[in-house]
């Protein structure tokens, strides 16, 4: 008999559901976007976490209902932090402000199905590895760059979860020794530079210092407090300068991790992707040339950096494959 199972990916501002067969296809899928009341707009005001927790419970069991047809053997959740894989709580995700949430738990007294929860990078990787751009590869590291940034890696044909499974915590590299403030609390952190809300962070101050210089980038988003990185991406290819240069120095920053990356790991093969390199394509590039240009000579003499194949889809099939593989 077919088996099926539930993936989720919680992100920093979206939920995804998919029903996911055992080849790794998927069957249904759906998204939802957290509405502002469940985002948190400044540390200071942070949002209840039992909110979003019942958000993301009533549009689970919402899809499942609708999915009543596939007779669903377990529950693989995606989510950016750091997480117990061994109890499923959630220690810690900044760009949702949760700090231990026995997110497991919760699933299976709600649902009454077994479930598994990982890091969002490490469900996206185990997707990519197993049915996407890194088929037959042993040791790949594959970044995504969204609201926030992680990776997750597979070292001679396994998993690296670490001791505490908080391996892959590119993000939180520090490539600004004393500088801006992270979500994480420390200070330089590679995503306060490089990822969604960094970009956006970066451009409003900028906006704030020079408003007729920004007018463009301003009259895109409305005012300068709406500006996101999806506001920098249509500006740089409207061709406007500020936002060309806070694209190429948000390059520059993600090309010193992934540097960093390829240096330690020396993997075969970069898998570079997310929301933000989707909608920047040219920050693939310029990441690209400048790994080339500064990573050792031998830590890139095999590799090879190459965009996702499963897209929007990675979370919820890698989600769903590992709670196949604990089945």
């Amino acid at each position: 008999m077919k088996k099926y199972y539930l993936g989720a990916d919680i992100g920093g501002t979206n939920l995804r559901l998919g029903i996911v067969d055992e080849s790794g296809a998927v069957i249904d899928e759906d998204s939802k976007s957290f509405h502002n009341e469940f985002i948190n707009e400044t540390p200071a005001m942070p949002v209840p976490p039992s909110k979003q927790v019942k958000f993301i419970m009533e549009n689970l069991k919402c899809f499942l209902k609708k999915n009543t047809r596939y007779a669903i053997s377990g529950i693989g959740v995606g989510i950016a932090g750091q997480i117990n894989e061994k109890t499923g709580d959630v220690l810690f995700s900044p760009n949702l402000n949760w700090r231990d949430v026995p997110l497991r738990t919760i699933l299976e007294k709600e649902t009454g199905l077994s479930a598994v929860v990982v890091n969002d990078l490490t469900a996206i990787t185990y997707g990519e590895w197993k049915w996407g751009a890194g088929i037959g590869k042993d040791n790949l590291v594959c970044i995504f760059v969204g609201t926030g940034i992680g990776s997750g890696i597979v070292t001679g044909g396994r998993l690296i979860s670490g001791c505490s499974n908080a391996a892959g915590e590119i993000g939180h590299i520090v490539v600004v020794s004393g500088g801006r403030k992270c979500t994480c609390g420390n200070n330089g952190c590679l995503e306060a530079y490089a990822g969604g809300w960094g970009i956006a962070e970066i451009a409003k101050e900028l906006a704030l210092k020079d408003k007729a210089g920004f007018r463009e980038i301003i009259k895109i988003a409305g005012e300068i407090g709406n500006i996101s990185a999806e506001t920098i991406a249509k500006a740089y290819y409207d061709g406007d300068d500020n936002a060309i240069n806070i694209v190429k120095k948000t390059g520059l920053y993600l090309a010193d991790g992934v540097i960093t990356v390829v240096n330690l790991i020396n993997p075969c093969m970069i898998i570079l992707g997310g929301g933000v390199i989707d909608g920047i394509p040219a920050l693939f590039d310029i990441t690209v040339e400048e790994v080339n240009k500064r990573a050792l000579k031998a830590s890139i003499s095999h590799l090879g950096i190459v965009k996702p194949v499963l897209g929007k889809n990675g979370g919820i099939v890698g989600a769903a494959g590992i709670a196949r593989h604990c089945d």
